[in-house]
């Protein structure tokens, strides 16, 4: 994976995103794929065997981002580490800016292992070791 193919999928993911398009957003991740976190100072694992429960996540996490009312996700690859021509690594940063503000409303890092598969780029696997959806979820009333 080049890093204008990262770059170009990113892309597609950011707009999902912007759109609150959760199956759009579920659409870039390949099933089987998991996605590792921290809860109460500890990481943990979420393994989606399924379609189905990894969608119903992608949902939900956009429902979050979409009760903050209009907003726009703008990214940077940091790193990336192409691994042969199917794979690759992106160390990514995002920033979520409601509209209108010039102050982010969140700003964090994800590590992402993607595949070239029959059907296009997919996310395998996901460290989301920095995004604080509690924090977000604070913004909502305000």
């Amino acid at each position: 994976m080049t890093l204008q193919e990262a770059q170009a999928f990113f892309t597609r993911y950011r707009e999902a995103f912007n759109a609150g398009d959760g199956e759009a957003v579920a659409d870039l991740w390949h099933s089987p794929s998991a996605i590792a976190d921290s809860r109460e100072g500890l990481g943990r694992v979420s393994w989606w065997a399924e379609d189905v429960p990894m969608r119903a996540n992608m949902q939900a996490l956009c429902a979050v981002y979409r009760d903050l009312g209009p907003h726009a996700w703008s990214f940077e690859i940091r790193d990336h580490i192409p691994l042969g021509a199917n794979h690759g690594f992106s160390h990514v940063a995002w920033t979520l800016r409601r509209a209108g503000d010039e102050l982010p409303l969140q700003q964090f890092c994800t590590g992402y292992q993607l595949a070239r598969l029959a059907h296009g780029w997919r996310v395998l696997f996901c460290t989301a070791y920095q995004e604080d959806l509690s924090e977000t979820r604070k913004h909502v009333a305000q």
